[in-house]
């Protein structure tokens, strides 16, 4: 009996500690990136133009894109927005970062497109 018992409780102890959580390196709230900011080349760009939008995140991400108008060029951190001929106004870049535990943060910044 004495060996039956002194098994099962080997066997607790050694099934509580194969189910202990991984340890990841990710911030408190299990992000595994901080976006630490969103930052243009220009505020303003003439019509045909482009800038450079800049994504700095500190940690592992993968970058999505967007405007409202004009065009995004290129993929990753750092990306072009182009103005064509009909986009004269205010736009809004949109930055989603996306880890692999599928947390996500957005930040979106202004250029203003002059004729």
């Amino acid at each position: 009996m004495k060996k039956l018992l002194l098994l099962f409780v080997l066997l607790l102890v050694i099934t509580g500690l194969s189910c202990k959580k991984k340890q990841t390196d990710s911030n408190s709230n299990g992000k595994l990136f901080t976006f630490n900011s969103l930052t243009k080349d220009k505020d303003t760009i003439l019509q045909g133009n482009v800038t450079n939008i800049r994504a700095n995140i500190t940690g592992t991400g993968t970058f999505a894109w967007s405007s409202n108008a004009g065009d995004i060029f290129g993929s990753g951190s750092v990306v072009l927005f182009g103005a064509s001929t009909c986009c004269v106004g205010g736009h809004t870049i949109t930055c989603i970062v996306t880890d692999k535990n599928h947390n996500s943060e957005t930040k979106s910044i202004s250029v203003f497109v002059k004729q």
